[in-house]
């Protein structure tokens, strides 16, 4: 399939309604309930190994089925939700995870924990894929994902401090249980989540039920996804075990979470920086400075004795991952008028983050250490990095040739 013309799509985003404040919200409440056990994961690791009598590698891979069945649905409905109601799919979303997480609780067994964190999973791809649509279908996407970035880190780094109050006295089922409610206070703003726009899908793809292959700039996309994809396998071995480092180096649960949460609240200056430069920087120039920042952040972070050096890498890593999301979002946005690959590129990175427990989990019982995992990150930072420059060099060459084509047509003139 061919690509739509740029003057096409620009015209579709200057229809875009504005995003209201409602909207934001609506759609910051999404993203943070859909990845919000993903979040709670680190702390939730020592609970469900001491509950289950498991080794790093056992949840490691527990918690990679749970982002795969997250991944995996955002894939599955990357195209649908352009056409179907984003504030219904993100409520039954809801009423899964939240049945998912009570049922966690009752689990007698490996095998069975298996299956309800599946069910999590699915219910939390559901949530996060209707957010981000409903975030692509606004005049200015890359000011809505820079200010949903802000909004979902705020509240996903208030959680690691709540977490320890319900896993000390009540161990993993007491998260468990705190997810269910989370859900419960967050779902009932969904209503106000942007409804696709028909006229506009109609207008864009001549299609009644626009697919995810339809979408324009296909193989510029696709390279762009494996680029994040391979990013956030670093990211993900990384983040499963920043509460171990931490009781490495002699912080207990409640020291954790305070560290987490003060890090992350400070870490939101990316996010803020990100939207007040919106597009006044290059987006090839801010992804290289803040996956840069991010990577050797983490690198510290594998080899860190110090609770000092700690809450200082823990910020820069927040830092750079808040300052470069809404530029890699702003850049598949691009790409496709209606959102496709955008929303794709949710359940893509998910997918890394489903490889990457397990992996990494793998890594530190085989080796005793969390230095591997540190390299992990900055190679696959550095892959990311190179995939998105080289696809946004390409993209934007594209753009000036198409629109110097449609400027010659626009004045008559045969020659270009």
């Amino acid at each position: 399939m061919t690509d739509s013309p740029p003057a096409a799509a620009e015209s579709q985003r200057l229809a875009a309604p504005p995003a209201s404040t409602r909207v934001i919200i609506a759609a910051t409440l999404a993203w943070t309930l859909g990845l919000f056990s993903y979040w709670a994961q680190p702390q939730l690791l020592g609970p469900i190994m001491d509950d289950y009598g498991l080794g790093e590698e056992a949840v490691g891979w527990l918690f990679s089925l749970e982002n795969l069945a997250y991944g995996l649905t955002i894939l599955l409905v990357a195209g649908p939700l352009a056409r179907y109601s984003r504030s219904g799919v993100a409520i039954g979303g809801a009423a899964l995870f939240c049945a998912g997480n009570v049922a966690s609780t009752f689990a007698g067994s490996y095998e069975s924990l298996l299956l309800t964190r599946w069910f999590v999973g699915v219910g939390g791809g559901l949530i996060g894929a209707a957010g981000t649509a409903a975030m692509a279908s606004t005049g200015n996407p890359e000011r809505a994902f820079a200010v949903a970035t802000v909004g979902s880190n705020l509240l996903w780094s208030l959680e690691p401090m709540a977490i320890p109050f319900a896993i000390v006295p009540f161990s993993s089922s007491g998260g468990f249980l705190l997810l269910a409610g989370a859900s419960l206070v967050m779902a009932p703003a969904f209503v106000w989540l942007l409804p696709p726009r028909a006229a506009a899908v109609t207008a864009a793809t001549g299609e009644a039920k626009p697919s995810l292959w339809a979408a324009p700039n296909r193989i510029l996309a696709l390279v762009a996804l494996s680029g994040t994809f391979v990013f956030e396998i670093g990211q993900g071995g990384v983040w499963t075990f920043v509460a171990q480092i931490a009781e490495q180096i002699g912080m207990n649960e409640h020291a954790t979470g305070t560290a987490m949460t003060v890090t992350g609240l400070a870490g939101l200056i990316g996010g803020v920086v990100a939207a007040w430069l919106g597009n006044r920087i290059e987006r090839k120039l801010a992804i290289a400075i803040g996956i840069g920042l991010n990577a050797l952040a983490a690198v510290g972070l594998a080899f860190t004795d110090d609770v000092v050096a700690y809450y200082a890498l823990m910020w820069l890593w927040t830092v750079g991952y808040t300052f470069v999301v809404p530029y890699l979002m702003g850049a598949l946005t691009a790409m496709d008028d209606l959102g496709r690959w955008v929303v794709a590129n949710d359940g893509i990175w998910t997918l890394g983050d489903a490889f990457a427990p397990g992996l990494a989990g793998l890594v530190v019982e085989r080796t005793g250490s969390y230095a591997l995992l540190g390299g992990m990150a900055f190679g696959t930072g550095l892959a990311c990095t190179i995939a998105m420059v080289l696809v946004l060099v390409r993209f934007d060459a594209q753009r000036r040739r198409e629109s110097g084509v449609n400027s010659s047509s626009a004045t008559g003139d045969p020659t270009g």
